[in-house]
């Protein structure tokens, strides 16, 4: 499995820090109960916590054995999510095998990290945070455009949807308005559905998105029926919309751009992943038929004109 950067950056979190023993499992007992590390004692009384491995973000690591007064340097590393192997030079006098493979490995299980000694399981708790320098990468909003990426405009153009999400032949995905016309006409027929929930299904086909050439995201809404001039224009006094034309309106305008030779939209959405926020920005990605699709792929657009 391979790591990405939320991986690596979970993991570097997780990791760097403090850890001793926190019980030990016998492979040889019946009922593989933890044994609490303070009473998993060595000949000379000593128990297992007074082991250490101390973790640090340069990939670099100690263990330390206070009993004996022994502090010995090595590394660490990421071998995918959730496992780790760290490396000392005792590990030099060990034969390569299954026995120094497991002692090097450490897993987490149930947010402790395990490693095997010959029959038993060690189970290791964190007892002390480290340093993670948190290094912010810039977001889309924050670069500035070149002079190539300022000449990009060929997203630039009024588009209509294409596919909406849509529940048909007991799968979500995404449809053209003539597949879930024919979807709904089913339902109407089967009873499953009446006209207005037809036409509510078919409202994503009504609007517009245009974006135009000063990097601007424009929305467009069907004005409902029955809506009066009169009432559309106190709406715009009112500041309710931002716009109308053509029976259109729009409450507002969002931000497009190009960088590094992409396009992105600013979704203007707050986003938190793992208690962090994230970039706002989604990419564009204009294809060969002239599609585009937003919300995560559930909804593909098309220019028009």
């Amino acid at each position: 499995m391979s790591l990405d950067e939320r991986d690596r950056k979970d993991g570097l979190k997780f990791i760097v820090g403090t850890w001793e023993p926190d019980f030990i499992v016998s492979l040889f007992s019946n009922d593989l109960a933890h044994i609490p590390a303070t009473e998993f004692k060595s000949s000379d009384g000593t128990d297992f916590t007074a082991l250490k491995f101390e973790f640090f973000q340069d990939n670099t690591m100690k263990f330390i054995d206070t009993a004996k007064g022994v502090e010995e340097a090595g590394t660490w590393e990421q071998l995918s999510w959730g496992k780790f192997k760290y490396n000392v030079d005792r590990f030099a006098e060990v034969p390569d095998g299954p026995f120094k493979d497991a002692v090097q490995e450490l897993s987490i299980i149930e947010g402790n990290l395990v490693f095997g000694l010959g029959f038993l399981s060690i189970s290791l708790k964190k007892i002390a945070d480290g340093e993670v320098t948190e290094v912010k990468e810039p977001d889309i909003g924050d670069l500035e455009p070149s002079e190539a990426d300022l000449a990009m405009k060929d997203i630039v153009g009024v588009y209509r949807t294409y596919k909406s999400v849509a529940f048909i032949d007991g799968k979500i995905g995404v449809f053209t308005k003539e597949e879930i016309e024919a979807e709904n006409a089913k339902k109407i027929a089967a009873g499953e559905m009446d006209e207005g929930e037809a036409a509510e299904s078919l409202f994503a086909f009504e609007n517009s998105i245009e974006f135009t050439d000063d990097h601007r995201v424009v929305w467009w809404e069907k004005v409902p029926a029955g809506v009066s001039e009169e009432q559309i224009k106190a709406a715009l006094d009112a500041g309710e919309i931002a716009d109308y034309k053509d029976g259109m309106y729009s409450r507002g305008t969002k931000e497009w751009k190009a960088v590094g030779g992409k396009y992105y939209y600013n979704t203007e959405e707050h986003r938190m992943l793992f208690d962090e926020v994230q970039s706002p920005w989604d990419e564009l990605v204009l294809a060969e038929d002239g599609t585009i699709a937003l919300s995560g792929g559930m909804l593909i657009i098309k220019k028009i004109k």
